[in-house]
C-alpha cells in the first residue's frame, strides 16, 4: 500500500522537488559569491564584445518575413502527414475528401505567396 503511494508520479515529483530544494539550501553557503567591481558592465547592453550606445541597445525584431515561411513549413508538413496516413487506408476517406484537402492546401499556399 505505501509502495503504491510512493510510486505515484505526483508524489515522486513532490518528494524529488523537496529533496532538491533542501539540497540547494544546504549547499548554497558553499557557492562562490560574485565580485563587486565598481563600474562593472553588469547592467550594460552587450553585443559581440562591443560597447553599444544606449540609444541603439533595444532591437525591434521584425517577424513579417518569418510568418509566411512558418505557415508554409507547417502547412506542407501537415499536408504530407495527412496524405501519408491516408495512404495506409485509402478506403477510410473518400477521394473527395483527399481532393478537397489538397485543393485547400493549394489555395492557402496561393494566397500566402501570390496574394
Amino acid at each position: 500500500m505505501i509502495n503504491d503511494i510512493l510510486l505515484f508520479p505526483p508524489v515522486v515529483f513532490a518528494v524529488s522537488l523537496l529533496f532538491v530544494a533542501g539540497l540547494s539550501a544546504l549547499l548554497s553557503p558553499l557557492s562562490a559569491k560574485p565580485a563587486r567591481v565598481p563600474g562593472s558592465a553588469k547592467h550594460k547592453p552587450y553585443g559581440c564584445g562591443e560597447d553599444v550606445p544606449v540609444d541603439q541597445a533595444k532591437a525591434i525584431p521584425d517577424y513579417q518575413a518569418f510568418f509566411p515561411f512558418a505557415i508554409f513549413f507547417t502547412l506542407l508538413h501537415v499536408a504530407g502527414l495527412m496524405l501519408a496516413t491516408w495512404s495506409f487506408n485509402p478506403g477510410s476517406a473518400g477521394i473527395e475528401l483527399v481532393g478537397g484537402y489538397i485543393a485547400a492546401v493549394v489555395v492557402i499556399l496561393t494566397i500566402l505567396f501570390v496574394g
